[in-house]
């Protein structure tokens, strides 16, 4: 995958405002920029194009979010797509900030992200998500339903 030149952050300070900008992120390898001397292995900067690449390994890409009690959130899917659609763990953009659940999340870890929202587990999941960007290989966005393992 080829990166663009635009600005890096760490992951956890992805925005509504990046995702909008940008639809698919994946984290930065050493390429010897100094221009970030402060960077990590938590960075990201935005692939070089809208599309979810058919390789892409430890990616975070925009989504729409659908709870089923109806809610619709902004978020964040972070997913391996080079062997299929493997999502990893959902952000969730609230005004409250980011609510990350994932699939190594512990049920007490679950039950207090749910207690922020305001919401039972019946009311969140499984969520509905699709994605602002389409997959290179089907041109379309992915769409899908989502729980976490621990929950399954």
């Amino acid at each position: 995958m080829t990166s663009t030149s635009a600005p890096r952050k760490p992951v956890e300070q992805l925005s509504a405002q990046d995702l909008e900008a940008f639809p698919v992120w994946e984290y930065v390898y050493d390429d010897g920029n100094d221009d970030y001397p402060d960077q990590d292995e938590t960075w990201v900067t935005p692939c070089a194009g809208p599309i979810i690449p058919a390789n892409g390994y430890s990616l975070s890409v925009a989504a729409a979010i659908r709870l089923p009690c109806g809610l619709v959130y902004p978020a964040v899917v972070f997913c391996d797509v080079a062997e299929g659609w493997d999502v990893n763990a959902v952000g969730l953009l609230t005004t409250q900030g980011r609510l990350l659940f994932g699939n190594s999340d512990s049920p007490a870890e679950i039950r207090r992200l749910l207690k922020q929202l305001g919401l039972t587990q019946r009311d969140v999941f499984p969520l509905e998500f699709a994605t602002r960007a389409p997959l290179a290989s089907t041109g379309n966005p992915v769409t899908g339903t989502w729980t976490p393992r621990k929950l399954v």
